[in-house]
């Protein structure tokens, strides 16, 4: 897809991966809709991104309620006329076991992470079957295929969206809308910071990869139309290793988280 012009929609656009993913875009001349609960931020962020090609769209809101959806897909295409991309990025992890989490908490993770993307999808699904064209990122996380403990939820979610990108893919055959699964590992951001559960340091010690090299990662799979996409080769090795070894794998990860 040429990215110059296109319409791109990111959620969670607000900080980390969403907002690096903005700023990809519009470097590359996209008009980019960019969504979240945090409104202030989006417009600051709107406005650092005023100087490049292209066009910036603010839509605030929640992205687990489908009515938002609607709405999101509604401002845009009365604003901008089409939808090209989809990059549904918005979610929110936990730290904290199964046992302790309240109900609200496990609703809130679900409806976020994954009828979040769901309510997305649906909103701009017809407008791409229409044009004919169109691709629908889903950014997961190397969670969703190899879990980390007191992340149950968060985990659980991520494997749904693996899942369900790849059902949705086997549907949208031959309706030339590609279907993309990104898997973020560990990545310099605020998630950890505003996490339900336990606040505080990372459980793994390391330093991760930087948001805007993920955010370069989205932009060159709508480039090169790419259905899946590891950020580090370390990423990759680690699902390759879930599957052959599982047992060892969850030795090793749970003494390293």
């Amino acid at each position: 897809m040429e990215i110059t012009g296109s319409v791109v929609i990111v959620t969670g656009a607000s900080a980390g991966i969403g907002a690096e993913t903005a700023r990809a875009l519009a470097e590359r001349g996209a008009n980019v809709v960019l969504t979240a609960r945090r409104a202030e931020r989006l417009h600051e962020l709107a406005a650092e991104l005023a100087h490049y090609p292209g066009q910036r769209l603010v839509v605030a809101g929640d992205i687990s309620q489908e009515a938002f959806c609607q709405e999101l897909a509604a401002q845009t295409m009365a604003a901008l006329g089409r939808v090209d991309v989809l990059v549904n990025n918005a979610g929110i992890g936990h730290r904290s076991t199964l046992s302790e989490m309240s109900a609200a908490d496990v609703q809130t993770i679900a409806n976020t992470n994954l009828l979040g993307a769901i309510y997305a999808i649906q909103a701009v699904l017809p407008t791409m079957q229409q044009q004919k064209r169109g691709q629908i990122i889903n950014v997961s996380s190397i969670v969703g295929q190899q879990a980390l403990p007191k992340s149950s939820v968060y985990c659980a979610t991520k494997a749904g969206l693996n899942m369900l990108t790849r059902s949705l893919r086997l549907e949208l055959r031959g309706q030339g809308i590609t279907v993309t699964l990104v898997y973020p590992g560990l990545t310099e951001t605020e998630f950890y910071k505003v996490r339900l559960g336990e606040k505080g340091t990372r459980r793994i010690n390391r330093p991760g990869v930087s948001a805007r090299r993920v955010g370069d990662a989205i932009v060159r799979a709508i480039a090169h139309n790419r259905q899946e996409v590891y950020i580090t080769l370390p990423d990759w090795l680690l699902v390759q290793t879930n599957r052959l070894f599982p047992r060892t794998l969850d030795w090793f990860v749970g003494r390293l988280a």
